[in-house]
């Protein structure tokens, strides 16, 4: 499978960006809580691992603007210089 480059895809807007600063903090808050919990099951792990990448994804976008190379493709096409026109997508497009 062939990934995107950053040079191909746009960069995530500043609310996204804002909201994945939120997640990165509260998943920091919940790494922190994890290390202290008393480690007697096996899922104080599993959500360790889970509280690491979520700390990797959220970091990414918060700081750089675009996900890891493993999740451009989620990001939209940048859009050409011969075609400046912005769709107007509406969550409603029958009212």
């Amino acid at each position: 499978m062939k990934y995107p480059t950053e040079n191909e895809v746009k960069k995530i807007g500043p609310v996204v960006r804002g909201l994945a600063a939120f997640i990165l903090s509260c998943s920091f808050f919940a790494g922190v809580g994890l290390v202290f919990a008393v480690v007697t099951e096996a899922l104080i792990f599993v959500g360790l691992i889970v509280v690491c990448l979520m700390v990797h994804v959220t970091g990414s976008v918060a700081f750089r603007g675009y996900a890891p190379k493993y999740l451009l493709f989620t990001h939209g096409p940048k859009c050409s210089e011969t075609h400046n026109y912005v769709v107007n997508w509406t969550i409603f497009p029958m009212l």
